[in-house]
């Protein structure tokens, strides 16, 4: 005697919808993403293409650039907090006065014609450099590279021991 076979179960489309329409929300934010990063205004590109030259001039054998962000000298906030977070500056302080102090002092460069554009990248060797550019007239007049490493910081005291 044969056994009567169980009601196949009815496909459903549902995880294939779900991992489609996904797939298509990643691809979406990384396009969007990308246009959004990819559009510099002409003064950075300047300042973006002066930089890698000269980078490429002075480590013709050194590390490959991965990546890279640039701030301009109204930017300088942001380029504080990320130098702070990679742990190559010490977390600052500043009173109102100081921030008020370096944002006139941004702004008076810029509607003077000029800027300065601050590049920080990440090398393939997981080391980062740093590209500052001065701008007049939206044209690139110098331009300086380094490397850029941790701060050093003192090691604190060993306790010494107390007598008793």
């Amino acid at each position: 005697m044969t056994q009567p076979q169980p009601p196949e179960q009815p496909r459903t489309w549902l995880p294939l919808i779900i991992a489609g329409s996904i797939a298509v929300l990643v691809v979406l934010g990384a396009t969007i993403t990308h246009l959004l990063r990819a559009d510099l205004s002409p003064e950075k590109q300047a300042a973006a293409d002066a930089c890698e030259a000269q980078y490429h001039a002075q480590n013709a054998d050194g590390p490959g650039i991965t990546g890279g962000d640039i701030y301009s000298a109204t930017e300088w906030e942001a380029l504080d907090a990320r130098m702070v977070s990679l742990d190559l500056a010490d977390e600052q302080t500043l009173t109102g006065e100081q921030a008020d102090a370096r944002d006139s002092e941004a702004a008076a460069l810029v509607s003077a014609g000029g800027d300065q554009m601050t590049v920080i990248w990440q090398l393939d060797d997981q080391s980062h450099a740093q590209c500052v550019a001065d701008l007049q007239g939206g044209k690139v007049t110098t331009v300086t590279v380094t490397s850029l490493a941790a701060p050093a910081t003192s090691p604190s005291p060993s306790p010494s021991p107390s007598e008793s």
